[in-house]
């Protein structure tokens, strides 16, 4: 665009009249508003003309969470039996902590605990002494020595006669710490192929009320929502955490694993 301001020293500097250079600037403003409008009307229709083809275009879609879940029982048990030293006074009436002095050692206890498992048909291959470790102890004058002894079992009888038999000074807690099975990559397979098939069977139910139609699949997300696998020992603190009833059902079902799985997948609208 030109200098108005150079223009008018030219006209000025030739001796010009001034009034026939301010009719001059007044008609090429005037024409570069016009042009200007023009352009921006130019763009805003073309803008608006791209956006009603692109909504031509659009593809319609559904997204829609499907979730399955199943109860597998397990092929193989992680038990494990805490076992710590204790004080032979702590058993005495009439003693207190001050009368606490001859501390029964970690190998009595864990010999009475094999010795009793044994005897239900607990095997040695079926042992693992994980850690040992020791803290000190509020109620005596020395530290305390503990392990965790981890038994592999197949069946949960064995769980319940363990709970109902087992009766050895010093063991302070037992807990079933994982459950297996050999098969779970073929279950996991199973659950995603049903979670899938509940996002399809709702995304047909959601379109038929609004008399809309099912197309084909465009995308399919594995939610990771941490709850794909999940089994929850329970409280470590308790000396049996678990109920001898295996009747209970909440029990039964805490002694199985649970898989979950949530997908999220998107249809086309016919």
């Amino acid at each position: 665009m030109p200098s108005w301001s150079l223009l008018k020293s030219k006209v000025e500097a030739r001796g010009l009249n001034l009034n026939d250079y301010n009719k001059v600037l007044k008609t090429i403003k005037s024409k570069n508003m016009k042009n200007l409008i023009f352009g921006v009307v130019m763009s805003i229709f073309v803008t608006g003309c791209s956006k009603a083809q692109e909504g031509k275009n659009e593809l319609r879609f559904i997204e829609v969470n499907g979730s399955s879940e199943m109860n597998v029982e397990p092929d193989e048990i992680r038990f494990q039996i805490g076992i710590e030293e204790y004080w032979k006074e702590e058993y005495q009436k009439g003693k207190t902590h001050r009368d606490f002095v001859t501390k029964i050692p970690l190998e009595e206890i864990e010999k009475n605990l094999i010795a009793a498992l044994t005897e239900i048909g607990i095997v040695k291959n079926q042992i693992i002494i994980h850690r040992v470790g020791q803290y000190w102890s509020g109620s005596g004058s020395n530290f305390k020595k503990n392990k965790v002894v981890e038994l592999i079992l197949t069946d949960f009888s064995l769980v319940d006669t363990i709970l109902q038999k087992v009766k050895v000074r010093g063991v302070n807690s037992m807990k079933i710490s994982e459950l297996k099975n050999k098969d779970l990559t073929k279950f996991r397979k199973e659950v995603k192929i049903e979670a899938i098939k509940a996002a399809r069977r709702k995304a047909v139910y959601l379109l038929e009320s609004v008399d809309e139609h099912l197309g084909g699949l465009i995308s399919v997300f594995e939610l990771d929502n941490n709850s794909n696998y999940f089994w929850r020992p329970q409280d470590m603190h308790s000396n049996y955490i678990l109920s001898s009833n295996s009747e209970d059902s909440k029990d039964v079902n805490m002694r199985k694993i649970k898989l979950r799985y949530e997908i999220k997948v998107r249809f086309e609208i016919q």
